[in-house]
């Protein structure tokens, strides 16, 4: 009971302090990650376990290695809500009309930051290739949380939703990519490789993935008919966990069984029913506000001038090679593109929750496989390169929007043809009118 008593506790702490902060920071359309990576890092043992302070204030506020498999369960509950609300409210015509840039952006950025960025952290930090693409894979998404506290810095609905919509496609493989990594760490040294059976387990999970999504969807569409009001929202957030658990059963990908679930759930049975349709994501948000404060909690952030530099110079890798895919997948689409939105889908590109959320899951397959020191170095550069990307990604957004115009080539355009038609729509009216009047005085 007292282990139970103590857990509650620190979690009261983190998410109680974690609300405030982020009720706080919305109201100012900030993002909140930044400041709930720091809050967990305060109330954590890298403050009160700093040997300076040490020596004055004995105190440790939370203590998370205390609370047992609940931080991982948290984690795991805070993918799955957060993949499902966001696909479940993306919907198949938003999607259409997007086109296919942001599935490029997601796919291409995620294969391409795993590789160009796996190397960069062999070469930066030393670490086997195995765990610096590790490492890689784990970084290689964008946030989508992150991202909706950008609105107010493009005028550009299309740029938004098209960064959006990437970061919605890009976590199921942002958690995918890690798992098989893992599994070539727990490879014994000198064991035969075979590349093939990884390639067969990559497709066998996104299939496996994809149709348990696709099948439980359209078996949602059947149930929901008959469905009370009441109930439909409840029923929505168990089909999303029955979803991921027997997508993993089979072995598949459950992030993306939850993903093609909730697009399919969204757009085909609740195309109507507005209360539904706004799914209510206030749960999906007390677990996101949890994994970023319990990350910042979790990290003993002790780092030498040497190491701290050696991040620094990661971030500068991860922050900086985005429009090296971006640019190309943009082709013709670029010339409609003014150089604020181009600017906009190269440099505001956030790490957040699924990488918050891999991060602490990773490092303790690693502990129990016998690497430690590997595992906490991981977690201290994962957890200072979502700090990075956040403020910087929020640095480029202002900036962008503030100095750089925000109308597209063809805005003027646009708005010559809707006064034509506003001006078109006034005549007809007033010709509707004076008509309607004839006739009135005609009768009398």
């Amino acid at each position: 009971m007292a282990d139970i008593v103590l857990t509650v506790t620190y979690f009261a702490f983190l998410l109680g302090f974690g609300v405030l902060i982020a009720n706080l920071l919305k109201k100012a359309r900030v993002p909140d990650t930044f400041f709930l990576l720091l809050l967990g890092l305060v109330l954590g043992p890298t403050l009160f376990m700093n040997p300076y302070i040490a020596k004055y204030v004995s105190l440790y506020l939370v203590d998370v290695s205390a609370m047992g498999d609940i931080p991982d369960f948290l984690r795991i509950l805070a993918l799955i809500l957060v993949v499902f609300t966001s696909t479940f409210n993306l919907g198949f015509k938003v999607f259409k009309k997007m086109g296919s840039l942001p599935v490029k952006l997601a796919f291409v950025g995620v294969i391409f930051n795993t590789l160009f960025l796996g190397v960069f952290a062999n070469l930066i930090f030393g670490f086997d290739w195995v765990y610096s693409f590790l490492l890689a894979a784990i970084l290689s998404g964008t946030g989508a949380a992150v991202i909706y506290a950008f609105e107010g810095s493009v005028k550009s609905k299309k740029i938004l939703n098209t960064l959006k919509i990437e970061s919605i496609f890009n976590t199921p493989l942002g958690i995918l990519l890690p798992i098989l990594f893992l599994d070539l760490v727990a490879i014994q040294p000198g064991a035969l490789l075979e590349p093939m059976s990884y390639v067969s387990e990559f497709w066998l999970m996104i299939a496996a993935g994809v149709g348990t999504g696709l099948l439980i969807g359209i078996f949602v569409s059947k149930v929901m008919k008959d469905m009370l009001k009441e109930y439909s929202v409840l029923f929505m957030f168990s089909i999303a966990l029955v979803t991921f658990a027997l997508a993993e059963n089979i072995g598949g990908s459950g992030m993306l069984a939850v993903a093609v679930c909730g697009l399919i759930a969204g757009d085909l049975v609740f195309k109507e029913k507005k209360e539904v349709k706004h799914f209510d994501d206030h749960l999906s948000e007390l677990f996101r506000i949890s994994v970023f404060t319990l990350l910042g909690a979790q990290v003993l952030l002790a780092l030498t001038i040497p190491e701290m530099w050696a991040v620094l110079i990661f971030f500068a890798v991860v922050f900086f090679s985005r429009p090296l895919f971006v640019i190309p997948l943009l082709g013709k689409e670029r010339k409609e593109m003014t150089k604020s939105e181009i600017a906009f889908l190269c440099f505001v590109s956030p790490r957040g929750l699924p990488a918050a959320a891999m991060a602490p899951i990773v490092a303790a397959a690693l502990i129990t496989a016998g690497h430690g020191s590997i595992a906490s170095s991981m977690v201290n550069i994962i957890f200072l390169v979502i700090l990075l990307s956040v403020l910087f990604s929020t640095l480029a957004a202002g900036i962008i929007g503030h100095f750089v115009p925000k109308k597209s080539p063809n805005k003027d355009k646009e708005e010559k043809e809707l006064e034509n038609v506003e001006s078109l729509t006034e005549k007809q009216k007033e010709a509707g009118e004076e008509k309607l009047l004839e006739t009135v005085e005609s009768e009398f």
